[in-house]
């Protein structure tokens, strides 16, 4: 008896705060409106206007998701067959709307400090319980059967803000660790008894919620998002407290959300009609199957009618990483030229470099990509004229050393050991620099001149070596197939098509006017006593940037340059408008032969995020090697 009376009198404090503090927040409010009217004004109608967005917001998703968790889950059959759109069964329609929703709540919960440490037992078994009621609703809901018209949709649906505001409170820890001494029974306990009884046994007998179900949720969680943001805002709690009940927050506020996202999911990949359904199958079997489409490669060449999807998808990914590899080399220099030109004293170097960034930057780079293709077809010569042929023998001949027209440039294939001879001397050459500094660079003018010499011999002379044999260098006349495309002889030449070539200037054009203003703006973020210091010590300009200038302003260089080099390869999705066959271009083009959207859809979010990640991981990599402190 004394256990009552006690709780009663709790129950009754708390009541009391809780009434005193919005009686103080209403008084402080009349005061200051007395004062400021317009600041009363204001706050009302964003307040209004917020509850009206938030109930909008929920009422939207609520809606469709109930009739769709009803048609998912309710049987009706007439004569053996299945009337219903789709069907699942109430089971499993709970489950798998439980297991998503149970990934949210752990990640609410964020017990990984307490997972890592075992004496905390006590944190963890939150979640513990939590992944084992998730396990055990499908259960309750086979055995008493909740309508699923209304009591089905009201658990799903109610259920998880239920929980999000009671994790809001803080209540759950305090429930796990027996402290039933506060008012957690009257705002915690008896509601979700209550609302437990209410979708199993009792929503027949309330006529109001099964009539308008979205609105009766909607209202539930309009009012249990103010609740939740009211105790955070009035609550004292630690740093870590607080956080928890944010993520308390937001689990609410996405709840519905989800929800639809979660349900529409589920009610696609069982449509009835199959073509619908089947684009939203994951099923990985279709990329076995041959492709039913050419595509442009070098040098993984898929051949047409006996390849699988699959290695069609991985030449379009080396058609991809070539143009992002060759465009974030040849974006790089040509952006430090171009920023460093842009601080030259020289007023028409500046200028043109001015010129070019403003141009470029704001130009898109969609129609840009557009101009330099069209350009491209526009300037260079026709097939088949004498133009076409470069350091070679006229068309009747049928030979030449370099092929380039409106439909590429051939290049002549070379024996293998010429190539790697040619290597083998740049290395040579690179080595032997690499030691004649290891006592440091000279950077004077004559060392500067003497290392270009060598370096300008060494090259020629292994082009020499390379183009030595005449044999070896005479590219036949690309032939003239039935669908009109230009190809090169087999196993003479290889081909740089005119769609890659357009790709590559759009992406260099686009990305170095934008990493020139990095390089600016880093330079000049430099303090000026640096450039001084330098000056004293008599280095030559050249000199000052390579050895003073550049490598402090790197630090700041490296992360930007990060996300620009992550823009090209995102930006080379692009290629559709150079008819270029990208991952994009290849995967769309997939979408519409096979129907399969989703497994596509996850191949090209998976193949651009590791491209993403791949180029972030390799910079990080060089950002920590500058930064990194030498003593």
């Amino acid at each position: 008896m004394s256990f009552f009376k006690e709780r009663s009198r709790e129950i009754n404090d708390w009541i009391q705060n809780i009434l005193m503090n919005v009686g103080d927040t209403i008084s402080a409010f009349l005061i200051k409106s007395k004062k400021d009217p317009n600041w009363a004004i204001k706050n009302i109608i964003f307040f209004v206007l917020s509850i009206y967005i938030t109930w909008l917001y929920a009422n939207r998703l609520f809606t469709p998701s109930i009739s769709l968790i009803t048609d998912l889950s309710r049987s009706i059959a007439f004569e053996g067959q299945q009337l219903n759109p789709s069907y699942y069964g109430p089971e499993v329609v709970s489950a798998r709307i439980c297991f998503l929703v149970l990934i949210l709540f752990l990640l609410a919960q964020n017990e990984i400090k307490a997972l890592r440490n075992p004496k905390e037992w006590r944190g963890w078994i939150v979640s513990a319980v939590a992944i084992l009621f998730a396990f055990l609703v499908p259960i309750f809901v086979d055995i008493f059967a909740p309508s699923p018209t209304a009591g089905l949709p009201l658990l799903l649906l109610g259920g998880p803000i239920l929980v999000g505001f009671i994790l809001s409170t803080g209540d759950l820890d305090s429930i796990f660790r027996g402290d039933f001494s506060k008012i957690i029974i009257l705002r915690s306990i008896i509601p979700a008894v209550f609302f437990l009884y209410l979708c199993f046994f009792g929503i027949s007998f309330y006529p109001l919620i099964t009539s308008d179900l979205s609105s009766t949720i909607s209202l539930m969680f309009v009012v249990l998002v103010l609740s939740s943001s009211y105790i955070i805002s009035t609550g004292k709690s630690t740093s870590s407290e607080i956080d928890r009940k944010n993520s308390a927050l937001f689990f609410i506020i996405f709840t519905p959300l989800l929800l639809y996202a979660i349900t529409r999911l589920m009610f696609l990949t069982q449509h009835p009609e199959a073509d619908v359904a089947r684009r939203w199958t994951i099923d990985w079997s279709f990329m076995e199957a041959p492709n039913s489409f050419d595509i442009e490669s070098w040098p993984f060449i898929p051949v047409f009618g006996e390849d699988s999807r699959w290695t069609y998808f991985f030449a379009a990914a080396i058609n991809s990483i070539r143009a992002t590899v060759v465009a974030i080399v040849l974006a790089t220099f040509l952006g430090v030229l171009i920023g460093v030109l842009r601080m030259s004293s020289n007023k028409l170097s500046s200028g043109m470099a001015t010129v070019y960034v403003e141009f470029f930057r704001n130009l898109p780079l969609a129609i840009l990509l557009f101009i330099i293709l069209t350009q491209l077809q526009e300037w260079l010569p026709l097939h088949g004229s004498s133009k076409a042929w470069i350091l070679g023998s006229n068309v009747l001949e049928n030979k030449g050393l370099l092929y380039f027209s409106s439909q590429g440039l051939w290049i002549p294939s070379l024996s293998s050991w010429r190539i790697v001879l040619f290597g083998i001397i740049l290395f040579s050459v690179w080595f032997g620099m690499r030691y004649m500094q290891k006592d440091g660079v000279d950077d004077s003018d004559a060392a500067v001149l003497r290392r270009s010499g060598i370096w300008g011999t060494s090259i020629i002379l292994g082009l020499a070596i390379i183009l030595s044999d005449a044999s070896m260098i005479t590219l036949n006349q690309p032939r003239l197939d039935a669908s009109g495309t230009w190809l090169p002889t087999a196993d003479t030449s290889f081909k740089i098509s005119l769609s890659f070539t357009a790709m590559v200037l759009g992406l260099t054009l686009f990305t170095a006017s934008v990493i020139s203003e990095i390089v600016r703006g880093s330079i000049q973020s430099l303090p000026h006593g640096q450039v001084e210091a330098a000056i004293s010590l008599g280095l030559t300009p050249y000199q000052r940037l390579r050895l003073v200038i550049l490598p402090q302003a790197l630090r700041s260089m490296i992360p930007l340059l990060n996300s620009q080099y992550m823009n090209i390869w995102k930006n080379s999705s692009l290629a559709l408008v150079v008819s270029y066959m990208d991952i994009f271009s290849t995967i769309q083009i997939m979408m519409t032969n096979v129907g399969q959207l989703i497994p596509l859809f996850i191949l090209l979010l998976v193949t651009y995020q590791s491209g993403s990640l791949v180029i972030s991981g390799i910079m990080n990599i060089c950002n920590a090697r500058v930064t990194r402190a030498r003593i």
